[in-house]
């Protein structure tokens, strides 16, 4: 047992470290084999600043939305009497949920042995419900919910950002290494930060520009990967509209949009419906509990 919770320790382990070594290894061929050269020599001091200011700047916001997006807990059934099942409180006190079982019974989860709000699922790594989860991000070692999906997506746009800064800047400088003379060492680890650059960047376009569907939309990828397995319409219950969307991850200050603060208002447990009222929503859901 205490082997296999070893294992486990360390696969968990592995993916940040792996980001974490990507980071290092990227920024540190980026400042000291080509920021440091432009800023020694007089003829390019004015970009090698430049360079320096932006590309610091983008990496101070990525690590502040990957430190957030690490420690901040996203959220999780409140624990009160109310919400778990057998508590001393009546269930009926809880608000009127849009989400429920087959049977028209109140979700639940039989891990927590707790009451579910709203696009609340359990997530077994965390052994935890997790407030509108989107998913259990394993490079961050935590779950994707309410409280830290604006840290966690703002994540990914500035590693974007920083990786096609780098690519545009460092690529003169490798073209440039081609023909100068320094050590082979220098010239190898250039080619590698950049090809890091590439990599990483192309896979975290990609996986941006998901996010971006999905936050438009309305929609979780949980949610999006249970209707594809129900066949079921695109179109998200909670889609209300494109400026709604963006204030339910970004926040209601479209100012602060692009900054790790100001998250979302709201508890994380009663969310609006697209073309339905929560007077609606409410007496849907008592409707399904009654019969």
């Amino acid at each position: 047992m205490a082997s296999a919770d070893t294992n486990v320790a360390i696969a968990n382990v592995l993916p940040p470290l792996f980001v974490h070594g990507n980071i290092v290894t990227i920024w540190s061929v980026y400042v000291f084999l080509h920021l440091i050269p432009l800023l020694q020599f007089e003829d390019t001091l004015h970009k090698g600043i430049q360079q320096t200011v932006i590309s610091q700047f983008l990496v101070a916001m990525l690590l502040i939305c990957l430190l957030r997006a690490i420690l901040t807990s996203p959220g999780t059934t409140p624990d009160t009497p109310e919400w778990r099942m057998g508590g001393t409180s009546d269930s009926t006190n809880l608000p009127l949920t849009r989400e429920v079982k087959l049977s028209g019974e109140r979700r639940h989860c039989k891990w927590c042995l707790k009451y579910k709000p709203d696009r609340c699922h359990h997530c077994r790594l965390c052994k935890s419900c997790v407030l509108r989860m989107d998913h259990h991000c394993p490079w961050i070692m935590n779950c994707v919910g309410w409280r830290n999906h604006k840290f966690f997506f703002l994540l990914v746009v500035y590693a974007v950002l920083t990786c096609a800064f780098v690519f545009a800047t460092e690529f003169e400088t490798v073209q440039a290494s081609m023909d100068r003379d320094m050590p082979n060492s220098h010239r190898f680890l250039l080619v590698l930060g950049l090809t890091l650059c590439v990599i990483m960047g192309t896979l975290l376009i990609l996986f941006l520009i998901f996010h971006t569907w999905l936050m438009l939309n309305g929609m979780t990828t949980i949610e999006h990967c249970e209707r594809r397995q129900v066949d079921s319409p695109e179109e998200s219950n909670y889609d209300v509209g494109l400026l709604g969307n963006l204030k339910q991850v970004l926040g209601p200050r479209p100012l602060f949009w692009f900054l790790p603060f100001d998250p979302p208002e709201g508890d994380g447990i009663t969310y609006k419906v697209r073309g339905k009222s929560l007077a609606n929503i409410g007496a849907t859901a008592a409707q399904l509990h009654s019969s």
